[in-house]
């Protein structure tokens, strides 16, 4: 395996792994309704609270809901998260950093910026129904 890629691999499980909540999940599942909303809201609050997605969408069932089937994912700086022709199959919601739309053949120009808060991929699954 080339060096760059065990790289990649290494702080993508790193990532995942620190973040990942599924005996957590697990546990908040067997909880009553009420007390299962409450404890998820106060466990997701600092990915919730930082995506505009959320922020019209008042519904603390729904957030509760939601939450957990967020899953971490590390890009690294400069890493192409889609190319054209790629198959898109999930929505994105930056949570730390900054991201665009770049056009590779123009050295990478960004015309369209991600900001943290931000989501993407809607329309490029949308589009290719």
């Amino acid at each position: 395996m080339p060096l760059d890629l065990y790289i990649k691999l290494k702080k993508s499980l790193g990532y995942e792994l620190k973040k990942d909540n599924q005996d957590l999940n697990r546990f908040i599942e067997e909880l009553p309704y009420k007390l299962k909303i409450e404890v998820s809201l106060y466990i997701y609050e600092s990915r919730y609270s930082k995506i505009k997605f959320f922020k019209d969408k008042g519904s603390a069932s729904f957030i509760s809901w939601m939450c957990p089937l967020l899953k971490p994912e590390y890009f690294g700086s400069n890493a192409f998260i889609y190319q054209e022709g790629d198959d898109i199959k999930e929505i994105h919601f930056l949570i730390s950093g900054t991201g665009g739309f770049v056009l590779p053949s123009f050295r990478c120009c960004a015309y369209i910026s991600i900001e943290e808060g931000d989501n993407f991929g809607v329309m490029d699954i949308i589009g290719s129904t």
